[in-house]
């Protein structure tokens, strides 16, 4: 059962999918594209987000009483990850390609790395601990997502 596993990293890809579509766009300096298409990366990152903050780990937490471990990690890490999006939000919005590829660069860098953790290790905990929930727990998880 890896169901949870299977829905976030698909999820992941997700958003990487709509990464590349901007940079892509930024790329041939086609502005009007990439504007127009950040806003469907940042919603899918920001729901991804939520979903993990309000939903999935709370529920890992109390299952597991692990409050200071690993969700506490990549709750950090979302923090800086909002913060390099919004700079990235800013520069596209300025068209500043410099400082848009700057801060898209890191944000990648930093989603790869942690959904590499997320994907290996907390989420598989997750599976784990959460397997007698799907029921009640992927639904909730699909809507977050599809925001």
């Amino acid at each position: 059962m890896h169901e949870i596993s299977e829905l976030m990293t698909k999820d992941h890809r997700s958003c990487d999918d709509f990464l590349a579509v901007v940079e892509k766009a930024v790329n041939d300096q086609n502005w009007q594209l990439a504007q127009a298409e950040f806003p469907h990366f940042r919603d899918a990152l920001l729901n991804h987000f939520e979903a993990e903050e309000s939903i999935l780990f709370p529920l890992f937490e109390k299952r597991t009483g692990m409050y200071q471990g690993p969700t506490q990690v990549m709750r950090g890490e979302h923090v800086q990850m909002r913060q390099l999006l919004a700079a990235a939000e800013a520069a596209l919005a300025e068209r500043e390609a410099d400082d848009y590829n700057g801060n898209a660069e890191t944000l990648l860098i930093m989603m790869q790395q942690h959904n590499v953790k997320e994907e290996n290790i907390l989420y598989p905990m997750c599976d784990q601990q959460l397997a007698d929930q799907l029921d009640a727990l992927l639904p909730e998880l699909q809507k977050q997502l599809a925001g």
